[in-house]
């Protein structure tokens, strides 16, 4: 790589310039099928991952139960999140179910500097509706993805397959 072929300093940049910047990247990830919206990138680019890691394709926009549908026709919903190291609490709340109408969850956290996997498990949804708890004001039920959720007994652990995965992208 030669020095004018070097990203720019991100702190160097101006605020307009950064946020240019940034819908340009999104437009590129939707363009490229690693996300499906022009959104923050960290809920549709997990679902990416749990597909092409699972073998499994993406719900559509409009499918509210579910985000992935396995080989074998079980239903995914994908709950992700971004953490530092070590994650605070807070970020280890999961968006809330509005409804169980899924055979399994996969739970993915991020990191907070470059979105590479951390962690990701896939738990029956039994498992999510006895963890969650229904919160009114959210109108579905919250969980966290704390250790005794991501080390349940019926937990299979998945953060190598969704790294190969996320590895195996290519600029295509």
């Amino acid at each position: 790589m030669q020095s004018h072929d070097l990203p720019p300093r991100v702190a160097d940049l101006e605020t307009r310039t950064l946020l240019a910047l940034y819908r340009g990247i999104l437009r590129e990830l939707k363009s490229r099928g690693v996300t499906r919206t022009e959104n923050a990138p960290t809920g549709d680019y997990a679902e990416y991952l749990v597909a092409l890691g699972l073998g499994g394709i993406l719900a559509t926009s409009s499918e509210k139960g579910w985000d992935v549908e396995l080989p074998n026709g079980d239903h995914l919903q994908v709950k992700a999140r971004v953490v530092s190291d070590p994650p605070r609490r807070g970020q280890l709340q999961l968006s809330p179910f509005r409804s169980f109408e899924f055979d399994a969850a996969v739970v993915v956290l991020l990191s907070d500097i470059d979105l590479e996997v951390v962690r990701a498990v896939m738990l029956p949804r039994a498992v999510l509706e006895a963890s969650s708890a229904y919160r009114s004001h959210v109108n579905g039920f919250v969980g966290f993805a704390t250790e005794d959720v991501l080390n349940h007994p019926s937990a299979v652990e998945l953060t190598d397959c969704l790294r190969d995965a996320a590895a195996g992208i290519s600029i295509e």
